[in-house]
């Protein structure tokens, strides 16, 4: 595949060229953590973009461990993404007092002691959208005021995801994501490419993060006789920004049918101040999406799983 070339011809450079954080227009390279091996990945391409004409939804669900009323939401997520697959990519985002890890008498020590917290969700963006309620959600961050928050309550969200699905029949903006992994070093090299497919006013940013899905841990739950789940399920928690604080990479060209392309590294010894060393690559998916600087608008997001 000519990309999957382009890619480890990209990443070879990048070791050649590691605290080079620009390169012209309109490629960038990023280095986080850590310089890339000087030897072929174990994976390359392990997932491929589902690089088509689909408009794809970003679902935020802002949430905590001791929020006893979040598990409903963490279920109506789930619920959505069977309805509308891979046109839904979805987060769960741990924030605030609720994802504190605390000690409660009655259960065992180590219950409620895992921190899944991350700077650009617990940080950055609950302080720009004035997160203070749980378990709220945005849907492609509509409806953003500096002053105010964008919340939907989750009995809503499906209501957003069809306003945004009827408003956009089309992608405006295309997503190309392809990964290289080397599993020793635990290290992942991403090639993102995106693609005005419309032209549309203003300034734009691509943020790339990485989720965890299918963590087993203790949740507490309003509707749990005991007050406790201790096999909840979470999906796709957010677990770090490839640049760590979560404010994206600006697009530097938005011209309609041209492509800007970005190389990005992260290191999961390193990562999240080297929190990254205990999350499982195998549960592990890259996000991407492009929003407008101003608005904050969301116009297209992406996954794929690291390996």
């Amino acid at each position: 595949m000519k990309l999957k070339n382009i890619l480890l011809g990209a990443l070879s450079a990048a070791i050649a060229l590691t605290g080079c954080d620009v390169i012209t227009n309109p490629i960038v390279q990023k280095q986080h953590n850590s310089s890339l091996p000087a030897r072929n990945p174990d994976f390359i391409d392990s997932s491929s973009t589902d690089y088509n004409n689909t408009y794809k939804i970003l679902l935020e669900d802002y949430m905590g461990h001791t929020c006893s009323n979040c598990p409903p939401a963490v279920a109506e997520g789930e619920t959505l993404r069977g309805i509308y697959g891979n046109q839904l990519v979805l987060m769960e985002i741990h924030n605030g007092n609720y994802a504190d890890t605390v000690t409660i008498a009655g259960v065992p020590d180590s219950a409620f002691r895992k921190d899944y917290k991350c700077e650009a969700g617990d940080v950055t963006w609950r302080s720009e959208f004035k997160i203070n309620q749980w378990p709220w959600g945005m849907v492609n961050r509509m409806g953003y005021v500096p002053s105010n928050s964008t919340f939907i309550f989750y009995t809503n969200w499906q209501d957003s995801i069809i306003n945004a699905i009827n408003a956009n029949p089309t992608q405006s903006v295309a997503i190309d994501i392809h990964d290289s992994c080397w599993v020793t070093e635990r290290l992942i090299g991403v090639e993102f490419q995106t693609t005005f497919k419309k032209s549309l006013p203003g300034t734009y940013v691509l943020e790339t993060a990485i989720v965890e899905d299918s963590i087993v841990d203790w949740q507490t739950d309003a509707n749990s006789s005991s007050g406790y789940d201790t096999n909840f399920v979470h999906h796709n928690v957010l677990r770090g920004s490839f640049d760590y604080l979560g404010n994206g990479t600006t697009i530097t060209n938005t011209s309609l049918g041209n492509t800007w392309t970005s190389y990005q590294t992260y290191d999961f010894n390193k990562g999240e101040n080297g929190k990254a060393a205990k999350w499982n690559m195998g549960r592990c998916y890259i996000v991407a999406f492009v929003y407008n600087s101003t608005t904050k608008a969301v116009v297209q997001a992406e996954m794929i799983k690291v390996e």
